[in-house]
């Protein structure tokens, strides 16, 4: 019986010294494969990422990358630093790691300014400190060790900061919806989120006193800059089979004014050339733009424009003596 009883012992810890075996096998894969998904990360900081124009989604999803990264670089530290100081308490440890992600952002945002088309964005810092706490609150055994309130007053709080921090990509996914279900309609701002299709958002604001069709228009305050106007930067692109697009542009004051519209597609080269160009004089009262789309495809000097690829709508003034007031509206192609 004794001899049976020790046999089991030993069997059992053997048993047990294969689990932790195992055990330490798999967090050490996991760890690996962590560290090479933040080394795979890493040059996306500097480089890439969405265009100027960009779906709206996908710089929104695209920011959110941020969080995904510094919440792996956190649970990664929570463990090395749980292997290497077990005698530290989950404050030292938790209060540790958010404070080397917050200095790494900091750090990370101040480089950009050493590549082109890169500038720093507090936003960014934020979103890393969401990752860290994501990781501090759901995934480190020291808020498991927190009383039960404790743990879930913090989880909580960490899950409300997710929603508020995916509200954009909500947003901008809900619009780009609405957007292909209007087209041919391109923008009349009847519904929630359409004026962010737009820039430069300074200068716009939705009104209800005035409208050309159904009740809002787009109220546009022009500057005394050399440049001053609103661009249409996100809708469907792929404007074959059309013959026309209209824009209808409400003028309040008596004296005219000068507007210029300009259209390129995704391949412009920047060049006043390589552009749709034209001036249209507003007089009081609505005006109701229409522009042949065969003048545009056929406006750039070396080339044909892409219709099933255009990218962009501006509307400007140039070099004003006063600030001029505009409305937009009901902008679609037919």
């Amino acid at each position: 019986m004794f001899l049976w009883k020790s046999k089991g012992a030993v069997v059992h810890k053997k048993k047990v010294a294969l689990d932790k075996e195992e055990n330490l096998v798999s967090r050490s894969v996991r760890v690996q494969w962590v560290l090479l998904l933040l080394l795979a990360g890493v040059p996306w900081f500097f480089f890439g990422g969405p265009g100027a124009y960009g779906s709206r989604s996908f710089v929104a999803l695209w920011d959110l990358g941020h969080v995904l990264f510094f919440l792996l670089t956190s649970w990664l530290l929570c463990k090395t630093f749980r292997y290497r100081f077990q005698e530290a308490s989950a404050v030292t440890v938790q209060g540790g790691v958010f404070l080397i992600v917050l200095v790494s952002g900091i750090v990370v945002e101040g480089l950009q300014m050493c590549f082109d088309g890169r500038s720093p964005d507090v936003h960014d810092i934020l979103r890393n400190q969401l990752g860290s706490l994501i990781a501090l609150a759901f995934f480190d055994s020291g808020t498991m060790r927190l009383k039960r309130w404790g743990a879930a007053l913090f989880r909580g709080a960490v899950v409300i900061l997710l929603v508020v921090a995916s509200y954009p990509l909500a947003r901008a996914v809900v619009d780009e919806c609405i957007a292909l279900s209007q087209f041919p309609l391109l923008s009349d701002f009847a519904t929630p989120f359409e004026a962010d299709r737009w820039k430069d958002e300074k200068l716009v604001s939705v009104q209800d006193d005035i409208a050309r069709h159904g009740n809002h228009s787009l109220k546009v305050e022009l500057t005394t800059d050399t440049y001053s106007g609103v661009s249409l930067c996100h809708f469907p692109g792929n404007w074959k089979g059309f013959e026309y697009l209209s824009i209808s542009v409400f003028l309040p004051e008596e004296e005219p004014l000068k507007l210029v519209c300009r259209i390129h597609d995704s391949e412009h080269n920047n060049e006043y050339a390589d552009r749709f160009n034209r001036s249209f004089v507003l007089e009081n009262g609505w005006n109701d733009l229409v522009i042949p789309l065969n003048d545009v495809q056929t406006a750039p000097v070396d080339r044909l424009m892409k219709m099933d690829r255009i990218e962009n709508i501006t509307l400007f003034v140039t070099r004003q003596d006063k600030g001029r007031v505009i409305y937009i509206d009901y902008v679609f192609l037919r």
